[in-house]
């Protein structure tokens, strides 16, 4: 039986993401996303019931942190036992019925290369690849951590709290240079304050900023799911007139060396094929691949 979301359905639904696809899913994080996204993301939610157990999952979502107001994305998993059943097609009717509901004319969607056919088959073309990848923060040799240039420190996000302005302009300028067809230049301060800030996942001890000269210069941020040990980077950036100095590696060790304080077992992380930058320095930390994930675009005549 294919129906709407109710929130009792967090807990299992969020399991069945995580334990069946490459991303990272809590039921607190998603409660809140629900929640905090703006009225123009249209979000909504869908599962798949059988016999009192959620089989499957359906997403979709308005492309509301972009300046593009006709795009958004739609997205499904099933419960690896009941795949080839029609479960993901009826996920993913609802989805699209509800994006064009509301006059998507641009629609996105991620697959790994087994899944692929079932958005080729809908009309959707290969575009963007995202490599997955993660570390046993334990194992990475942090110590150039301890090396830093004069005027330069590292803090959590916990002690900024006082300086969020500050540290949304280098948020919002990160984001909005991370390779993308429609880049994420659309998130004022309030609803990044919502949808960031006020998420439950967001470690705010872990996540750190670097600072030069006492201004926001590079950040590195996690989500965290302590009682499994795992932890999954939401966004590492500098801000354009701090690049070339290494500061984004240097949150990023911050980060590493902070979850193997708090005994995180598995850091995970997604880039864009394009961002080369990022990517070297994942391998320079010891990021292995798991997973490449494809997004699929259809546009609407």
């Amino acid at each position: 039986m294919i129906r709407e979301y109710e929130d009792s359905d967090a807990e299992d639904g969020s399991a069945l993401i995580a334990e069946h696809s490459p991303w990272f899913s809590t039921a607190a994080g998603t409660r809140h996303r629900l929640s905090s996204v703006p009225p123009r993301a249209h979000r909504k939610l869908w599962v798949a019931e059988e016999a009192g157990r959620i089989v499957g999952w359906g997403e979709a979502e308005f492309d509301w942190a972009t300046e593009v107001d006709d795009a958004g994305g739609v997205w499904v998993i099933v419960h690896p036992d009941h795949r080839r059943r029609g479960v993901g097609s009826a996920l993913f009717e609802e989805g699209l019925q509800h994006l064009a509901s509301h006059g998507a004319r641009e629609l996105r969607s991620w697959a790994d290369s087994e899944s692929a056919s079932f958005l080729e088959q809908r009309g959707f073309v290969p575009g963007r690849v995202e490599r997955l990848s993660s570390l046993d923060p334990s194992v990475v040799d942090t110590s150039r951590l301890d090396e830093r240039p004069d005027g330069v420190r590292v803090t959590p996000v916990a002690e900024l709290l006082d300086r969020l302005p500050d540290v949304h302009a280098l948020y919002a300028e990160a984001a909005a240079d991370m390779p993308a067809d429609n880049p994420e230049t659309n998130v004022p301060l309030d609803e990044w304050l919502d949808e960031t800030i006020g998420n439950p996942d967001l470690d705010r001890e872990l996540s750190v900023v670097v600072l030069v000269d006492d201004v926001p210069a590079a950040l590195s941020w996690v989500h965290v799911d302590r009682s499994r040990g795992l932890a999954d980077h939401d966004l590492t950036g500098t801000a354009r007139a701090y690049r070339r100095r290494s500061l984004a590696r240097l949150a990023k060790l911050a980060v590493v060396r902070g979850c193997a304080e708090a005994g995180i077992s598995r850091l995970m992380t997604e880039n864009d094929s394009e961002n080369a930058g990022m990517l070297a320095i994942n391998d320079e930390l010891g990021f292995k691949p798991y997973a490449v994930m494809t997004e699929w675009v259809k546009r609407r005549a």
